[in-house]
């Protein structure tokens, strides 16, 4: 029975000093929708100086574009652009001579097609920039920002998606070229920025979808080099990544089939790097599959096929002897099914499948000993986490993943399996709160990580972190940490607080299973607690106006 009673003492300081070198998290959850539906679905967050614009859903509204300065009463909706329930649908949000740049679509006004639209960050300065696409037109693609003005690409109804540009203003937006004469249009996309130039990929009649190079005038635009030049064969460029003077991209020839090329910005330094998979299958998947390329450490990192390992991870130097393997994950002539999630603290993070874990969290410093899994988030054989949505806030890396059958989560890490563990809000137990398909914000005026998610009976809304590790409380700032003691106890212990700065506080105790057995009003920075419950471990959860801080107590 002693043995027993030390061994738990000891695992419990463990989990103690765990706990301590975890980040403090503070969780904050802002309801957008309040009608029957209840979820916002926030995404597209973009940063507007000492505010930040994205899109939410409402019941009366639809999704139209909103702004916040990180409270709750400075969140809210900027415009009803499409009034009703409808929704502009805004989004390709971008910054350019302090306003924002974006496409939405206004039904009523202008047709129903997805234009360019402008806003100073207030209601009234919120309005249609120039109205290009009619109601049967799909809309345009991102803005890019190149020689101080912005480009993209949208259907007039007359010639098809080409090439625009605009300085903010109607007179100033207009079409480039039109590259294929007619309603078809050249469907440019892919639009790069390289040695001076806007890069990108069209389709021309008799030509087929190849690289074409734009100074942003129509006289200066052309076609750079046909790379599949049989008649109305596709090169099909796209993954357009600059890395040390050179400009990567996919591409694809009858001989070679797709593989990974690379240009210097002219016709004949526009090259194939190494038939990888010789024949014409090509080493490289199709438009439909997954393909990454990145830029990394001065090399380009890219998954390929070759004749003897399915799709593995690979790099280049933009030489034929300097591309080759870097491991093969997956053993033999199964894939890898590599997804790029992103850089921290100097290394590549990916997920793979190794054939064995399921498809997991990797990372890579370049090197074959160097290329592992971090940790295996969804333990059993074949059963998959899927990580996706990566971000780096602070001193760690954010992601979403499985931990089991359709419970995607909140992951934070360090790099190392010990320090890869789920965070959530505290005394929340839900299931599957994150979407496959978010996005992660860091917002530098507060300090804050914005995000999408699913944790309350409200629906899934936007939430925000907050990494109070080592932060300081200042002057009028509510109070961001306290103290119990003693701890542990016999049930009856004090609540101290740094300062007495808020204007409501509640708390409440929770057992190990989840379950609320006491709750009081906070009042002062000094109070009382006498929990009427057995010996156990318990959880106080103190939130002071929209701080939520939480610290394990001891009862004996």
């Amino acid at each position: 029975l002693l043995f027993m009673k030390l061994l738990c003492t000891l695992l419990f300081c463990i989990l103690a000093n765990i706990v301590i070198a975890q980040p403090a998290l503070v969780f904050t959850e802002y309801d957008l929708n309040t009608g029957a539906s209840k979820h916002s679905f926030p995404i597209y967050f973009h940063a507007m100086g000492s505010r930040f614009i994205f899109t939410a859903v409402s019941d009366s509204t639809g999704r139209e574009i909103w702004i916040s300065d990180g409270s709750h009463s400075g969140t809210k909706i900027l415009k009803d652009i499409w009034s009703g329930p409808g929704g502009s649908f805004a989004g390709n949000f971008t910054m350019f001579n302090n306003k924002i740049i974006f496409s939405a679509i206004d039904g009523y006004n202008h047709n129903n097609g997805s234009d360019p639209w402008i806003t100073d960050g207030l209601s009234a300065g919120t309005h249609i920039i120039k109205d290009i696409c009619p109601v049967s037109m799909s809309g345009q693609t991102a803005y890019i920002p190149y020689n101080g003005k912005l480009y993209f690409t949208n259907d007039d109804g007359t010639n098809g998606r080409e090439l625009w540009v605009t300085d903010g203003t109607s007179a100033g937006t207009q079409m480039i070229k039109d590259i294929n004469t007619g309603p078809i249009g050249s469907n440019s996309r892919f639009l790069t920025v390289f040695d001076g130039k806007l890069f990108f990929a069209a389709d021309q009649v008799n030509v087929g979808i190849e690289l074409w190079v734009s100074d942003g005038t129509s006289a200066d635009t052309y076609l750079l080099k046909d790379i599949d030049s049989i008649k109305k064969g596709d090169g099909n460029p796209s993954y357009l990544t600059v890395n040390d003077n050179m400009l990567y991209f996919r591409a694809c020839t009858a001989a070679e089939g797709c593989e990974l090329w690379v240009s210097d910005g002219t016709n004949l330094g526009t090259r194939l790097i190494k038939d990888i998979y010789p024949g014409s299958i090509g080493s490289v998947l199709s438009l439909n599959s997954s393909f990454n390329i990145i830029a990394y450490n001065n090399k380009v990192y890219f998954n390929a096929t070759d004749s003897s390992h399915g799709n593995e991870l690979w790099v280049t130097d933009g030489t034929a002897s300097g591309t080759q393997l870097i491991k093969d994950i997956n053993p033999g002539i199964a894939d890898c099914n590599i997804v790029y999630l992103g850089i921290y603290n100097n290394k590549m993070y990916f997920s793979a499948n190794d054939g064995v874990n399921g498809t997991e969290l990797w990372v890579t410093d370049g090197t074959t000993t160097g290329t592992r899994m971090v940790k295996d988030l969804y333990i059993g054989t074949g059963k998959s986490s899927m990580p996706l949505n990566f971000a780096v806030y602070k001193n760690h890396m954010y992601f979403t993943a499985l931990q089991a059958d359709e419970d995607r989560q909140l992951w934070v890490s360090d790099g190392t399996a010990a320090g890869t563990y789920v965070v959530a809000p505290p005394m929340i137990s839900s299931i599957n709160p994150l979407p496959t398909i978010g996005q992660f914000f860091e917002f530098n005026q507060d300090s804050s990580l914005y995000f999408m998610a699913n944790y309350t009976s409200k629906g899934c809304e936007l939430w925000s972190i907050k990494d109070m590790s080592g932060t300081s409380v200042k002057p009028g700032q509510a109070p961001n940490t306290f103290s119990l003691y003693p701890n542990p106890n016999n049930g009856t212990f004090t609540l101290t607080l740094d300062n007495n700065n808020f204007t409501t506080g509640s708390l409440q105790v929770y057992d190990v299973l989840g379950r609320r057995v006491h709750e009081q009003a906070v009042t002062d920075k000094t109070q009382t607690i006498r929990l009427q419950q057995p010996a156990g471990n318990y959880w106080v959860k103190l939130q002071l106006d929209d701080v939520v801080l939480t610290k394990q107590v001891v009862v004996e």
